[in-house]
């Protein structure tokens, strides 16, 4: 997941995000301008586990929008990955997990707790 909440090239405000009826479609990276393929939605929730790797300081506000704040996929795209009868995983480091709510269950940051 990137620090915008992107996943598998699928970045806010693009079109990608609105694909219901394709597995796979091309895409851009806004930032960086590159041409893409991204699969999307219908097929990554197909899967039977999914595993977000997420570390890093720089994606703490990124993972505190995917698992507590309201669903807006258009803004953060990786809140669209949610497994039709599938595993969703989460593996953080703590500087990722920082800004987490401590019922969330993640470990607290070295000398504190999450705020």
């Amino acid at each position: 997941m990137g620090e915008d909440g992107h996943t598998a090239s699928l970045f806010p405000g693009t079109a990608a995000l609105h694909v219901r009826d394709r597995w796979c479609v091309p895409s851009v990276a806004p930032k960086i301008g590159g041409d893409r393929v991204t699969l999307t939605y219908p097929i990554l929730n197909a899967a039977r586990r999914i595993v977000f790797l997420v570390t890093g300081a720089g994606k703490s506000k990124a993972l505190r929008s995917v698992l507590v704040d309201p669903v807006d996929v258009g803004q953060c795209p990786a809140q669209g990955i949610r497994p039709d009868g599938g595993e969703l995983i989460w593996l953080t480091d703590r500087s990722a997990a920082s800004a987490l709510p401590a019922e969330t269950g993640a470990d607290p940051p070295p000398g504190g707790s999450p705020t």
